[in-house]
């Protein structure tokens, strides 16, 4: 059988262990003084940095005023420039207005001269004319012939030009001219100014 002595024993000749004292480690101790330089220092530099960020920017928001000064005096002597052309533009408008009129005469001068030499060159033979009144839009014609088949010519003749149309014949009477009998007509016909225009080179 085996016993177990779970009694505490004591043992001679071992003295408890002494543990050795701790030697604190070696540190760097600044000065309070140097301490509150390094702190006026660096508040010194910060406070550098931000005086030339501040110089800096008013040098920048200076350069900025100038350049906004002289896009403004170019601005204004645009403008001058500017009212300048208006003024031109405005003289040209006035103008072509108190053209318009002008070539709308000389446009109806020269086609109703058209239409007189268109006429003229159409009237056959032992046919006359007593009167003839055109404008840009129709035309009249009153004259006399040896017969009946002369108007009816001269109306085809009429009919055949690309700038009269619609002839038609309104009066019609037989009159005595000169003990000659003769044949009284007067013919009306519309005209084309746009037909002329487009064929003017």
């Amino acid at each position: 059988m085996i016993k177990i002595n779970l009694a505490p024993t004591t043992k001679k000749g071992r003295a408890p262990k002494a543990w050795a004292p701790r030697v604190p480690r070696p540190g760097i101790k600044i000065p309070a003084i140097q301490t509150a330089l390094v702190y006026i220092i660096g508040a010194v530099i910060i406070l550098v940095l931000i005086v030339v960020l501040l110089v800096s920017q008013n040098i920048q928001m200076r350069n900025y005023n100038a350049n906004v000064d002289q896009l403004n005096m170019k601005l204004n002597e645009l403008k001058v420039y500017k009212a300048a052309v208006d003024s031109l533009e405005n003289r040209e408008r006035e103008l072509a207005t108190l053209i318009a009129p002008i070539k709308q005469l000389n446009r109806n001068r020269f086609f109703i001269a058209h239409v007189l030499d268109e006429v003229s060159t159409r009237i056959p033979d032992f046919t006359w004319l007593i009167m003839l009144n055109a404008d840009s839009m129709s035309v009249n014609i009153k004259g006399v012939a040896a017969s009946n088949l002369l108007v009816a010519d001269f109306m085809n003749r009429l009919e055949e030009s690309p700038y009269i149309h619609n002839v038609d014949l309104t009066v019609l009477e037989k009159k005595v001219i000169e003990k000659q009998e003769m044949m009284e007509f007067t013919l009306t016909a519309n005209v084309g100014v746009d037909s002329i225009v487009r064929r003017q080179p």
